[in-house]
């Protein structure tokens, strides 16, 4: 029995926390009541789904705002007298991540394909800043207002994010009222009374 314990433990550390807690909590609440295994198996699979969308939109976020970091930097480090690509360069090894393995690729593409073209013709997270040097490389205009100005509308668009996500708080207050916290307590304060009932007609 020791055995099995401890291989049920060393399995549980090797997932993340939260899984464990959702399937440790969806066995409580089946070997409790079998009936109530159905609507935990809905109430777990909508955490889970929520959880991931969540993660998703957090990274998203995280890549908007190393974005708009890194414009600033670059717009800091062209101020310096730098060069466009040391600049860049600079830039990406601040901000590090992601952000920074973009940076680094498309570096390595415009030895080959020319600047303006690799720029131009770029996306990922920074695709704004990127398509806006190389325009201004290819055309020879003012390089550092172009990026002034993509930092700018980057940390407009940050700020507008932001006051939307806090409009939005009293809305997602209620998706744990509603969903999690009052079935929880219908479930709690029905389901006894209720499996009386159906163990009285049985008898």
């Amino acid at each position: 029995m020791t055995g099995w314990v401890m291989v049920a433990v060393l399995l549980a550390s090797s997932f993340p926390i939260r899984l464990v807690a959702g399937f440790g909590a969806f066995v409580l609440v089946v070997s409790m009541s079998p009936l109530l295994a159905a609507p935990a198996a809905v109430a777990a699979g909508t955490v889970m789904v929520w959880c991931r969308l969540r993660l998703r939109a957090t990274q998203r976020e995280q890549l908007s705002e190393d974005a708009a970091l890194l414009a600033d930097l670059t717009v800091l480090a062209l101020t310096g007298g730098l060069g466009i690509q040391p600049a860049l360069e600079l830039a990406s090894g601040a901000v590090g991540g992601s952000m920074a393995d973009e940076v680094d690729a498309l570096l390595r593409r415009a030895r080959v394909d020319g600047l303006a073209t690799t720029m131009t013709g770029a996306g990922g997270a920074g695709r704004d800043l990127y398509r806006v040097i190389g325009r201004a490389v290819a055309t020879g205009s003012a390089l550092l207002d172009q990026v002034t100005r993509v930092a700018d509308e980057l940390h407009a668009e940050m700020g507008a994010r932001r006051l939307r996500k806090v409009r939005r708080i009293p809305v997602a207050m209620l998706f744990p009222l509603t969903l999690l916290i009052l079935p929880g307590f219908l479930l709690l304060t029905i389901a006894p009374a209720l499996l009386d009932a159906l163990l009285q007609l049985e008898i």
